[in-house]
């Protein structure tokens, strides 16, 4: 609550001491406002009338078709000008009176309790500094144009005279804005609240309905993915038939005849799956660098020390690039099937 009279009387004096700010100081509204020529004369006139307080509006009718008649006296009137208003207190005062100025601040103070209460109501965006802020100075835009721009447009005030209220109204608004929001939250609201009654109210709530539990999936079917390489090189390289052929029944031209169908589908299928290329792209027999750090892809032997830079290539090594063996999905009972016998239906 401490916080809520803070942001109120706070919001209050920024606004007020604004007010005095833009009328006394600031060039905002003494350039809209000016002295008639002949105040006297003017004055004597509108007391001639012998007018009580209200507010009277030239030219004027009551007569709601001489509004729509083009040829009405009022609406001849109303287009040769001139048009004006006047705001009449038939008893005087002091120009800043205690009243005048104990009256102004207490409206400002209305309206700035005002605004924290509907800070207070703003729900998650009220969360955010920014956004209350933003708010408040909203509503000084709102004031400012559905007031002021309404007696712009109905009311024939000057433009500049308006124009200087929306800007009067909103910096004001804006900055009283700052301080409200910094003081104030949603959250707020029930600090000054136990919080038994809500123990109580969410304690006498029905539990909710456990969601039903989803049935299991079905186990997906598995398989090594050595199973599907050796399936792959059988399939189109025919490679298990001729490692479990009894070779010694064949003479080694059959043999080498054989072996090199299969050794030309076995490499075109291990280049398709893996992009199989050399570490070393040299000659076997070639002197070449030994790079540092490398070891899982170089093996060394001989007699090497660290000083040795060189080394002769015995071999140029292999590396994947890529594995991208077939997926399978066939049921786990087909999964150790590396090739289906096939039988001719007689």
């Amino acid at each position: 609550m401490g916080r809520i009279i803070a942001a109120t009387l706070s919001g209050a004096v920024i606004y007020f001491v604004w007010g005095m700010l833009a009328w006394m100081v600031l060039p905002i509204h003494g350039p809209t406002v000016s002295a008639v020529p002949d105040e006297t004369g003017l004055r004597e006139a509108v007391i001639a009338q012998n007018l009580e307080s209200g507010v009277y509006i030239v030219p004027y009718t009551e007569d709601p078709e001489a509004m729509s008649d083009a040829d009405s006296e009022f609406n001849q009137r109303h287009l040769a000008g001139p048009i004006f208003s006047i705001y009449l207190s038939k008893t005087g005062m002091a120009p800043m009176g205690f009243n005048v100025i104990g009256i102004g601040f207490l409206i400002d103070l209305l309206a700035a309790a005002l605004a924290v209460g509907l800070i207070l109501s703003l729900g998650p965006c009220g969360n955010s500094y920014a956004c209350r802020v933003g708010f408040v100075t909203g509503l000084g835009v709102f004031v400012a144009i559905i007031g002021h721009f309404s007696y712009w447009n109905w009311m024939h005030f000057p433009l500049d005279y308006t124009l200087a209220f929306v800007v009067d109204v909103t910096i004001g608004w804006a900055l009283a804005g700052l301080a409200i929001a910094a003081l104030v939250k949603p959250t707020h609201l029930g600090e000054s609240q136990t919080h038994t009654p809500t123990v109580k109210a969410e304690s006498e709530k029905k539990p909710e309905p456990k969601p039903a539990p989803k049935p299991a999936e079905p186990e997906k079917p598995t398989r090594n993915d050595a199973i599907s390489l050796l399936a792959a090189l059988q399939r189109e390289a025919r490679f298990l038939d001729i490692v479990k052929e009894p070779l010694g029944d064949y003479t080694d031209a059959q043999v080498g005849a054989a072996a090199r169908d299969v050794l030309r589908d076995c490499a075109t299928v291990i280049d398709r799956l893996f992009k199989v290329e050399p570490i070393f792209g040299e000659e076997d027999g070639t002197e070449v660098e030994i790079p540092a750090g490398d070891a899982a892809k170089i093996r060394i032997t001989g007699n090497a020390s660290e000083e040795t830079k060189t080394g002769t290539l015995v071999h140029h090594g292999w590396q994947a690039s890529q594995c991208e063996l077939p997926k399978w999905t066939g049921t786990k009972e087909q999964a150790m099937v590396v090739a289906q016998a096939e039988l001719e239906a007689k």
